[in-house]
């Protein structure tokens, strides 16, 4: 593998569930939010809001309202800092992606600065009223017209995580699959 700071952070992050007792610094929280800020987006709209959740009982709350939807919750309660992650209508059919890329985008600058974070996902395809998307909206204000996608717990981290990979080999395919 070509050896460069992109591709090792890209091979190298995983995602952590749990984090120290320590802020987020300014500095760093704004690179993060940056990283969402640069970040592709269809037809250049630049659909994105991001909300920062540091308050202790909002961060509660999103963490009972998501157990609804994944076992993958506690790090919105212990991380010190959760990024809500809005895409605005211009994305039309895309908001999905564009919140992906957002957060992909933010989870590797957060890596990249020694920090720590997952995405978890909140919308709701059929955008209903009593969907966790909707429920969490709400609670966190955001007007009716933005899409609620995903979640990003932030702060330092306090576990390394180490994973088996299938091989690439046994993944890629060329022309045809199965490379028959």
């Amino acid at each position: 593998m070509i050896d460069n700071e992109v591709l090792k952070a890209i091979k190298e992050r995983r995602m952590v569930f749990k984090f120290k007792d320590e802020p987020v610094e300014e500095e760093e929280l704004n690179a993060v939010l940056q990283a969402g800020y640069w970040s592709e987006s269809f037809g250049d709209c630049e659909p994105w809001q991001f909300l920062v959740v540091e308050d202790r009982e909002l961060k509660q709350q999103l963490y009972e309202l998501t157990k609804r939807v994944t076992i993958y919750t506690a790090g919105i309660k212990n991380a010190p800092l959760t990024i809500a992650i809005g895409i605005t209508s211009c994305a039309t059919s895309h908001f999905i992606e564009e919140g992906a890329v957002a957060a992909h985008n933010m989870a590797l600058a957060a890596y990249s600065l020694g920090l720590g974070a997952y995405w978890l996902d909140v919308y709701d395809l059929e955008n209903r009223k009593d969907s966790v998307e909707a429920d969490a909206k709400k609670l966190l204000g955001f007007p009716k017209e933005i899409r609620l996608t995903y979640l990003l717990p932030l702060g330092k981290p306090d576990q390394k995580r180490n994973e088996t990979r299938a091989k690439l080999e046994d993944i890629v395919h060329y022309n045809r699959f199965g490379n028959e």
